[in-house]
């Protein structure tokens, strides 16, 4: 028995030190673009923010996926535990690796990248502390929502999750960046928020986007129950 459960704690090691990694490449990708365009005068203007939006997911996603799932943001593994499918501890062990990632990814883009850091999220005027929670609750849930039917759910999309995640966020940076800045993802805000000193209405990402991944687990497991896979069924038939 003892055997199995240090088995059990050394699988869960490196499965967060994998989600660390993951996290590192993905912020320090999206970040440090963030510093590019604004370093190159694009900062203002709709192709920085598809420049900024388009990278660091879906590649940090093809590294960790085969090896801890590729959840990489605490809304994802709050949504997957709510869902049913993640223990407590693989949550917390996750969220605490992830919050780590993003720290040390935001530590060393202010470190490297000329200028200060801009990568903290906040509600940009005029929009209101209401409008900027909803938008992040909204946008959240559409991602864990693909993370759960995509990536969770076997199918033979399954094999395209990681692009298919990263382009819903690419999206989703497109729609929120002039708004909050993007968080929908609050270990990316907490790293952010460490290196650049900017707390105001911190809340706001980390609240908004575990509601909207609770509301997609809650949502996983309605389907679930009611067995969806026999609504439509044929999906992965070779042939009609």
């Amino acid at each position: 028995m003892g055997n199995v459960e240090q088995t059990k704690y050394v699988k869960l090691g490196l499965q967060s030190a994998t989600e660390f990694l993951g996290m590192f490449i993905f912020i320090f990708l999206s970040l440090g673009n963030v510093q590019s365009a604004l370093y190159s005068g694009g900062g203002g203007n709709s192709l920085a923010f598809i420049q900024i939006a388009l990278v660091g997911l879906a590649t940090a996603i093809f590294f960790s996926y085969r090896i801890s799932g590729g959840a990489l943001n605490p809304a994802v593994n709050f949504g997957l535990f709510v869902a049913g499918v993640m223990d407590p501890l693989t949550a917390v062990a996750y969220t605490i690796a992830q919050m780590l990632g993003a720290t040390a990814a935001c530590g060393v883009v202010s470190a490297i990248f000329p200028g200060s850091f801009k990568g903290a999220n906040q509600i940009f005027s005029p929009t209101s502390i209401a409008q900027g929670f909803f938008l992040e609750v909204i946008l959240t849930f559409g991602l864990v929502v693909t993370v759960l039917f995509a990536a969770v759910e076997k199918s033979k999309v399954t094999f395209y999750a990681p692009m298919l995640i990263g382009v819903y966020v690419f999206v989703a940076h497109l729609i929120a960046i002039p708004y909050t800045n993007t968080s929908i993802n609050p270990a990316r805000s907490f790293g952010a928020s460490i290196v650049a000193g900017i707390w105001t209405d911190h809340w706001v990402f980390w609240v908004g986007p575990l509601l909207g991944g609770a509301i997609a687990g809650a949502i996983h497991r309605g389907y679930k129950y009611v067995g969806y896979e026999e609504l439509n069924p044929g999906q992965d038939a070779d042939h009609v």
